[in-house]
């Protein structure tokens, strides 16, 4: 099983990539999602983007027997400057020999206009046989994707084979915590070609990332559904446990000082590998 999901490296905000790619090998766990997200890593902006930067990770997973399986890579992306960041991470995914790059649509403008205007990053993706994922927000704010109701006007929308849903289940929680989540989240497994398995609670104000199944995203209901059904994605544990989301969708990354100890890590990212892999032995 567990060459069909990977780990996020999100979830190591704060340390040195070769320290998360080793924690979690130890896991044995040798996919990994790259997460190269502005606002979710620290340190980390538009210039650490960078081919140089790609090209050490990619000897880090190579010495590793590991392997990149999608590049998450969120930034301030819009209308105007869509096209240049867009081709930037399609050529950064390329590097990785990954298959995926998940990241937000521009929300100043509608899918049809995003695709004209970042038709050639759109083309490169085709080339290199990459899937550009668009992945539902968090935040409360109207976007083009924000729930399952959402998922055939998208699909019917995207003019290439290249383009597709990358559904979070964490995300829609704190977007659209009416909604129930469980039902969304059986319906992504038709419509996604990828999953973020992220978990997480309230408290108080705020929500907090926690391990796979001890949250309230439903997952082992989703897993049972999935397995039953033969319905599954590939997916990728999420888990950034250095981000605290506010009760209206906002986010902020806890100080460095404060991120969890690699120890604290490796506990609740292996508590979520044995619930998936228990799930899936249904």
């Amino acid at each position: 099983m567990k060459d069909n999901f990977s780990i996020s490296t999100v979830a190591y905000s704060g340390y040195p990539i070769d320290q998360a790619l080793d924690s979690i090998s130890s896991l044995g766990v040798k996919n990994i999602e790259l997460a190269l997200i502005q606002g979710a890593v620290h340190g980390l902006d538009e210039d650490g983007i960078s081919e140089e930067y790609v090209r050490y990770i990619r000897r880090l997973l190579l010495e590793r027997g590991m392997r990149c399986t999608s590049l998450a890579a969120h930034c301030d992306m819009n209308l105007d400057n869509c096209e240049s960041l867009l081709l930037k991470r399609v050529q950064l995914t390329n590097m990785l020999d990954c298959p995926r790059l998940i990241l937000y649509a521009p929300r100043d403008c509608n899918l049809s206009d995003f695709q004209s205007k970042a038709q050639s990053a759109i083309r490169a993706a085709e080339g290199f046989s990459i899937q550009i994922l668009i992945e539902n927000v968090g935040d409360q704010k109207p976007y083009m994707l924000n729930d399952s109701d959402d998922f055939e006007v998208v699909k019917g929308e995207c003019k290439s084979a290249a383009l597709g849903i990358n559904f979070d289940p964490g995300n829609l929680a704190s977007h659209r915590p009416e909604n129930d989540l469980l039902f969304d989240s059986i319906r992504s497994l038709k419509s996604a070609e990828h999953i973020h398995i992220k978990d997480l609670h309230l408290d108080g104000e705020d929500y907090h990332f926690c391990a796979i199944g001890e949250g309230i995203c439903e997952y082992p209901a989703l897993f049972e559904y999935a397995l039953i059904n033969n319905e599954m994605p590939f997916f990728s544990i999420e888990a950034p446990f250095s981000l605290i989301r506010k009760r209206d969708g906002s986010a902020v990354l806890k100080p460095v000082s404060e991120v969890p100890s690699l120890a604290e890590i490796e506990d609740k990212l292996g508590r979520s590998v044995q619930v998936i892999e228990e799930c899936f032995s249904f």
